[in-house]
């Protein structure tokens, strides 16, 4: 005799499944349907990914790899309307999974999906057997309709997570833009950094990012969403101070909020990455630095 589980919804879900990272156009397209489709059946909407992406399970990066987070991930979806997010640890345990009994355990039986929408690239269960044609096959038996999104593309290129990193990796900050749909950002706190920002006059605010998440470098003009609401201009340097010259440099991400007095430590920022202005460089010295930085300043207002 089979069990049923519980099901958390009782007048079932549309279903929407992706790795999403970044949410752009393409992931966009597969959560709008979700959400129109979950309006006309008078049931929620659910976003179902992972935290980290499979890819990074099977082939682990030392280096940056995440255009969102989490965190960042789930903001992003429900402000695009979906009602819930379940993000998954991909591991083992995933990994091993058919795409038959995740399909009927957890898809069909759980959560009592009503419609499912997927991107036309999406794989999920052991040996990535879970794909748009099995969900269609599915559909048959199940009585599922299955909704698969075409690809999206921009100036007749494909707007994909991969796309973008390349983009953001190779300083392509207007191409990423594009493709996202939105201008890309970093939410991380504010933590105490050294003072030399407030020395050539430039207070800055020093953020923790994660370091997997991946970040352009060089000078950018940005916007600071702070704390409680409101919003600032300012810009950032992003990279490893060559300036400085320091025996072991490592990634920094600075922004100079324009305008803004006091202390931004132990708080949250979101800056979002607005204009490129240039590359981070090597300076004789620190008053050749001082007099960059009032150029980068009016360059980002300029921007912004």
């Amino acid at each position: 005799m089979t069990t049923i589980p519980h099901s958390p919804f009782p007048k079932g879900v549309v279903l929407a499944m992706g790795t999403f990272d970044g949410v752009h156009r393409g992931h966009r397209a597969i959560i709008k349907k979700a959400v129109a489709s979950a309006r006309a059946l008078g049931c929620p909407s659910l976003a179902m990914t992972f935290h980290h992406p499979p890819r990074l399970f099977f082939h682990p990066s030392p280096a940056p790899s995440l255009l969102t987070l989490p965190s960042e991930k789930e903001t992003l979806l429900k402000s695009l309307g979906i009602d819930r997010v379940v993000a998954q640890e991909f591991g083992g345990r995933l990994a091993a999974l058919s795409a038959e009994t995740f399909y009927d355990r957890t898809i069909r039986l759980r959560w009592r999906t009503r419609e499912i929408v997927v991107g036309y690239n999406f794989h999920f269960g052991h040996e990535r057997r879970g794909n748009a044609a099995f969900l269609e096959e599915r559909s048959e038996v199940s009585g599922i309709p299955v909704h698969v999104i075409a690809p999206v593309t921009w100036r007749g290129s494909l707007v994909s997570s991969g796309a973008i990193r390349e983009h953001l990796k190779a300083g392509e900050l207007t191409q990423a833009n594009a493709k996202l749909g939105y201008e890309y950002f970093v939410t991380a706190p504010v933590v105490k950094g050294e003072g030399l920002g407030r020395r050539l006059g430039f207070p800055t605010a020093n953020l923790a990012v994660p370091p997997e998440k991946i970040v352009p470098y060089g000078v950018f003009a940005v916007r600071v969403f702070l704390p409680g609401g409101g919003m600032k201009g300012g810009m950032a340097n992003v990279g490893f101070r060559p300036t400085l010259r320091e025996p072991h440099p490592r990634r920094t991400v600075e922004v100079n909020v324009f305008g803004f007095k006091g202390s931004l430590v132990g708080k949250t920022l979101r800056v979002s990455f607005v204009k490129k202005l240039r590359e981070e460089k090597r300076f004789p010295s620190l008053d050749h630095l001082k007099r960059r930085l009032r150029l980068d300043a009016d360059a980002a207002r300029a921007a912004l």
